[in-house]
């Protein structure tokens, strides 16, 4: 089976990288047709990936949905069925009013126009190598702590659902497709002011989370 990624450089894509042998990885640009219609061509199944979290205002919506149609696109002019697993997050349901929860809203009815397609609605990822300010407020926080800087917590009470990388990926490359829908994927709860505990004061306690401060 040949295996495509979409994404392969980012975060979550770059853990999968290592999980898959011989992985065919997108080189182009998903915005451009031919690109995509290239890299499709030859896939049994494709890890979508791809797609911004964090930008200017109307950028993420721009960008992400002109990539998933063009993807989508591609299968039907090439006239393949590969299966179809993308990467979509829960902010569809905790946070469906922000452009982000809207464009994965929308992506999610795009992949839906093909025949295999599996949509994991994940929570918020973290791990090493996560963006600070940019991948969870995990990465932001041990960026801040590991260089001196202040940290400002609005709301420690506040909880979060968080799923460790590695436990994700994982998930990811060994899923058996059987037949099109939804995965929900469970993570740990947690507030904003255990995060920080985990991170200092508790550092230890939770080894998952002391990696990332510890790398």
């Amino acid at each position: 089976m040949k295996i495509g990624i979409t994404g392969w450089q980012g975060f979550i894509g770059s853990y999968l990288k290592g999980k898959i042998d011989n992985p065919v990885l997108f080189q182009g640009d998903l915005r451009n047709l031919e690109d995509v219609k290239l890299f499709t061509k030859g896939c049994d199944r494709i890890y979508h990936l791809a797609g911004l979290n964090r930008e200017d205002e109307g950028k993420i919506l721009a960008n992400n949905i002109v990539a998933t149609g063009n993807l989508i696109l591609s299968l039907q002019l090439n006239k393949v069925e590969p299966e179809i697993i993308f990467i979509s997050s829960k902010q569809v349901i905790w946070n469906s009013d922000s452009e982000y929860g809207l464009t994965k809203l929308m992506e999610e009815s795009i992949l839906q126009l093909t025949e295999k397609w599996c949509i994991f609605r994940v929570p918020n990822v973290y791990g090493v190598g996560g963006k600070p300010f940019y991948n969870s407020v995990v990465a932001t926080f041990a960026y801040q702590l590991t260089h001196g800087e202040q940290v400002t917590i609005n709301n420690p009470v506040a909880t979060r659902e968080f799923i460790c990388v590695e436990d994700l990926v994982s998930k990811l490359a060994n899923y058996k497709f059987s037949h099109s829908g939804y995965v929900h994927v469970n993570g740990e709860v947690m507030s904003i002011g255990e995060i920080y505990e985990y991170l200092t004061s508790r550092l230890g306690e939770h080894p998952k989370l002391a990696k990332c401060i510890e790398y």
